[in-house]
Order: structure tokens, then sequence, then C-alpha cells
């Protein structure tokens, strides 16, 4: 459970008790009258009064199509929904015994909506306040950290070549069992800045093992990452990137097509590639790989292998990857089409 869950949770108690003394002050008031089974039946009934409602409101502006839906919903909750609402409170506060007033009846469906949008704002005003205290909780939690060396294992390292790119490494971390990564940071500029499970790195993510893509010609990246065991202790590992032994040949760096795709040796960073389709119609389109795809996972970055084209009306006839070359100050455009059959 992270600290920020934690947080949400002794809040959320707080406003339980919070509501649970509003009620019991509530109930001890009509108990003094006299009405306090009246009261209890009343609060009872508010759950599915508030159900039917919500109903009266969400189901006729769901029958209206179009940009006036929005409108339509606007208007009922302000109109239908409260005579709903208020109307039900007082038909079920007529039907109790003893009987209860409209002021009567009207006063408990009001604090019960109290009791429902009162905690929502305060959780929306409090959402700022919650996540920077969860940041700072997990920065001393990481200030803590036991120094190992990392528990990942290089699976796979081998140098490739691209078209106006040049030579490119590639390296795979495998975790072993149990192991789970909170963060990864890659030092630029004697800064450690975040990245792994997030864009424009030359680093992806596939649950809790990497994959690194990185010209060659750039100095060799250094690396923080924090980790928990399968025992949930936490952990910080540093280390500096060993290069490919100059032994290992360079191999050109190609997709290999399927019909409905392609794939690559290597995984890659989803934010390095674009993809080219084409439809029978003539239409060419350039775009991103998620492009029509279910949206991955948090911890799924890298570009999908084997790559599938989830639009059956069109072809994947391109892919590029872009790279920026830091020593050549420009982006780097590799490109590949399909072969012509």
């Amino acid at each position: 459970m992270s600290v920020t869950q934690v947080i949400w949770g002794v809040l959320a108690l707080a406003v339980l008790l919070l509501v649970g003394l509003a009620l019991r002050a509530e109930r001890r008031h009509f108990a003094a009258r006299g009405k306090a089974a009246a009261w209890l039946w009343l609060r009872l009934a508010s759950l599915p009064i508030g159900l039917l409602a919500a109903g009266a409101v969400v189901l006729p502006a769901r029958a209206v199509s179009g940009p006036e839906a929005l409108a339509a919903f606007y208007l009922l909750m302000f109109s239908l929904g409260p005579l709903v609402y208020f109307g039900l409170h007082w038909l079920a506060g007529r039907m109790a015994t003893p009987a209860l007033s409209a002021g009567e009846s009207a006063a408990i469906g009001g604090s019960g909506l109290l009791l429902v949008i009162l905690p929502a704002l305060l959780a929306g005003m409090a959402s700022p306040w919650v996540h920077q205290l969860g940041l700072g909780a997990q920065q001393a939690q990481r200030g803590l950290a036991a120094e190992t060396p990392p528990a990942h294992r290089i699976q796979d390292r081998g140098r490739f070549i691209l078209p106006d790119i040049g030579e490119v490494l590639a390296e795979h971390w495998q975790a072993p069992p149990g192991v789970k990564v909170e963060r990864i940071e890659w030092e630029l500029g004697g800064q450690y800045l975040q990245i792994g499970d997030s864009t424009g790195s030359i680093l992806c993510r596939d649950g809790e093992d990497f994959h690194v893509f990185r010209p060659a010609a750039e100095p060799a990246p250094r690396w923080r990452m924090y980790w928990r065991d399968a025992a949930g202790s936490l952990h910080r590992s540093d280390w500096t990137s060993a290069p490919v032994e100059a032994t290992t040949p360079a191999v050109t760096l190609a997709p290999l097509w399927a019909q409905d795709g392609f794939a690559f040796p290597v995984r890659i960073p989803r934010d390095f590639v674009g993809v080219e389709r084409r439809w029978a119609t003539g239409k060419v389109l350039q775009s991103s790989p998620l492009d029509g795809q279910t949206f991955p996972a948090a911890t799924d970055t890298c570009l999908a292998s084997p790559y599938r084209n989830s639009d059956a009306e069109s072809v994947v006839t391109g892919v590029a990857i872009r790279m920026w070359l830091r020593g050549a100050k420009r982006m780097g455009l590799a490109s590949f089409s399909r072969p012509s059959e």
C-alpha cells in the first residue's frame, strides 16, 4: 500500500467519524421530539430516494443525443432532480410513524445531500495537499533506502546499425522474481531525472523488465533505481551501463514484416516509433503506433513485439524510428518500407 493510499485511508476514516457524529446529533434532535423512529425510517429511505432522483436526471438526459445531452443533464439536475428528491422525502415523511412535517422531511433530505456533497468537495480541495505529502513521504523513504547492487541482470546486449542514425546499443534488463521497481532515474547534467515510465527516454519498461535503446556515440548512461525485494524492503542501486564489447559485430536493424504488422529483434521505446498505414482508397496516414490500439498499462512503454495492426481496413506500409542525436544536435530518422510483393 502506497503512502498516498494510507493518507487517503486516514482521511476517509476521519470523514466517516464526523458523519457518524453528525448523524448521532441529528438523531438526538429528533429523539427529543419523540420522532426517533420516524427519523430512522426516513434516513434509511434516503438511499433509494437518492437513486430514484439520480435516475430521473440521468435516464432522460441519456435519451438526448448530441451536444444537447449535457444541457439536458444540467437542466434536469436543477429542476426534476430536486423535485423528485425532496418530493419523495416529503411523501416518505408523511408515511412515517409519527408523521414528519414537510420542514422536517426537507431538513433530513438536505442533510443527507450535505453528507455526500461536502466530503466530495473536501476531497477535491485536499487532493493537491495529499499528493504533496505523498511525494514528500516517498522522498524520505528513498533517502533511507539501503544501497545494494542492481537486482536486474543483463539478459541481452547488442550493437545495431540504423540508417541516418548510425550505431545504436540495445540492452535488456531482466528482473528476478519478486522484484518491484518503484522508480528509475537517468543522470543528465549532474542531476538524476525520473524516466522509464514516462515518454521520450532511451529506456522503456515492460512490467518489471527494462530495455535500453541508445546511440552508441553518446557517453554510457548512469542509472539509479529504487526497487523492492520479495520481502518489501526498499533498495537503491547506482550503476553505469557497461560498454558493448568491440568484438560483438554490429548488425543492420530492420523490421521483420508480417501480413498484419512487423517485429524488431529488440524492444524499442514506443515514443521513438511512427507507423505508416495505407487504405484501399489511397489514403496514407503516419501516426503513433498506439492509434487504434488498446491503451497499455503505465508499466508498458515499449513498442509491442510483434506489432499488430488492429485496423482491418488498412495495411502497415512503413515504420520509422526517430532519435535525438546529441552529438550531431539533430533528429535522426531511420525509415523502413514494406517490400512490394
